[in-house]
């Protein structure tokens, strides 16, 4: 019935491993032949089982690979864009509190356009508390000019982005700076003290 011929052997073969027949009833069908048939036979099942299961699984695991790396491509892109638009807004509010265009923004400046709504709401959204206009403004000022530039305002403001608590931390890094500034100064100061008062002590053993 499954073997009497070739044609109806590759037949067999290949419903047995397609479902349209099971394999079991072609192999007792084989139980009355040779040996060696019937080892082949369970060899193939065995070899095409498993190259078929491999097929699929390397299928299944490619195209689970390709949809995370797609993921993460869309997220980063999505991460870039809206820092990208962040920036662009920080841009567009630095220009609007820059009143005589100088490309700078004095206290001055930085409270007027703090008493609008405009300014305190949008960094509000950012987590950036604006209730101490001087803490946040000697903040924003990173290297203690007096006056805001743009790019400063830009990187401060990201560097904010965050909940309230990125706000107060950015505060005690700030104040740690001047901190370690203070006491650098004071530890040259005490330096050239020592060193003047060793001189003046050696000046006194010679006389």
């Amino acid at each position: 019935k499954y073997w009497s011929n070739v044609s109806q052997s590759m037949l067999t073969l290949f419903m047995s491993i397609t479902g349209g027949l099971s394999w079991i009833d072609a192999l007792e069908a084989l139980t009355n032949s040779s040996v060696f048939a019937l080892s082949f036979f369970v060899i193939y099942i065995v070899i095409s089982v498993f190259a078929v299961l491999n097929v699929v699984t390397g299928v299944f695991c490619n195209t689970a690979i390709e949809s995370a790396a797609a993921d993460k491509e869309i997220a980063a892109m999505t991460q870039l864009k809206k820092h990208q638009d962040l920036a662009q807004s920080l841009h567009e509010i630095f220009d609007e509190m820059d009143a005589d265009h100088s490309n700078t923004i004095t206290l001055d400046e930085f409270r007027e356009a703090l008493e609008c709504t405009k300014l305190p709401h949008f960094l509000e959204s950012l987590g950036i508390a604006t209730a101490d206009a001087w803490t946040l403004f000697a903040f924003l000022d990173s290297d203690q000019s007096g006056d805001i530039e743009v790019e400063e305002f830009v990187s401060a403001c990201l560097e904010l982005n965050g909940p309230a608590k990125s706000y107060q931390i950015a505060q005690l890094s700030r104040e740690n700076k001047l901190t370690r500034r203070a006491i650098k100064q004071m530890s040259t100061m005490i330096t050239d003290m020592k060193a003047q008062l060793e001189s003046q002590a050696w000046s006194l053993r010679v006389e």
